[in-house]
């Protein structure tokens, strides 16, 4: 929650209106499609290869999806916004992802790099394209947050109903089953694993 929701309210500080796109909808881009949605972004694209998380995506406020197996997402995104997005948030964390975040954002608009890439991952930037489309780049460590205002924050939305973070959970387990847990965090259907009991 922290990360994706901070990213799009703190770090990208998202306006009504403005379009958003998350590239990775696993757990920390459903939070970030939650949080464009109550800053009241327009449209708010989700971005990823697999159907099913996509499907969630809409849940917590997507307006529009592409699955980039199969569609190029940088053509899909700029089609269904007429040149590109404010925003788009690479939540992967590689190299190609950061490279379709920078092409789908539209003239003036920020990349912003939430996912962890690996220790030898580059991005290959056009200066002079980057200088004259007037884009920024911003990396966010844990969504720019500050845990003793953001969590207080995030829960005050989640208890009015403006937050969804129920459908975040798609199992319940105890302690004694925490590696089971973590093998199925790999499950592309399973976007959060929650510890219930000791």
């Amino acid at each position: 929650m922290l990360t994706g929701a901070g990213s799009v309210l703190n770090g990208a500080r998202v306006r009504p209106g403005e379009s958003v796109a998350v590239i990775g909808v696993g757990g920390v881009g459903l939070n970030a499609i939650g949080a464009a949605r109550i800053a009241g972004a327009s449209p708010i694209i989700a971005v990823d290869v697999r159907d099913g998380v996509l499907r969630r995506a809409r849940a917590f406020g997507a307006t529009d999806v592409v699955n980039s197996s199969c569609t190029d997402a940088v053509a899909a995104v700029r089609e269904l916004t007429g040149g590109g997005v404010r925003h788009a948030l690479d939540v992967v964390g590689v190299a190609a992802t950061a490279e379709q975040a920078l092409r789908m954002t539209a003239l003036g608009g920020g990349v912003h790099l939430v996912g962890l890439a690996a220790g030898r991952a580059h991005l290959k930037l056009s200066l002079p394209r980057l200088l004259l489309e007037q884009k920024r780049i911003q990396g966010l460590v844990m969504g720019s947050g500050d845990p003793r205002r953001d969590i207080p924050r995030y829960a005050d939305l989640y208890l009015r109903g403006r937050m969804n973070l129920d459908d975040l959970v798609s199992r319940r387990i105890g302690l004694h089953e925490i590696d089971a847990g973590y093998a199925a965090l790999r499950d592309p259907d399973v976007a959060r694993v929650v510890i219930t009991s000791f």
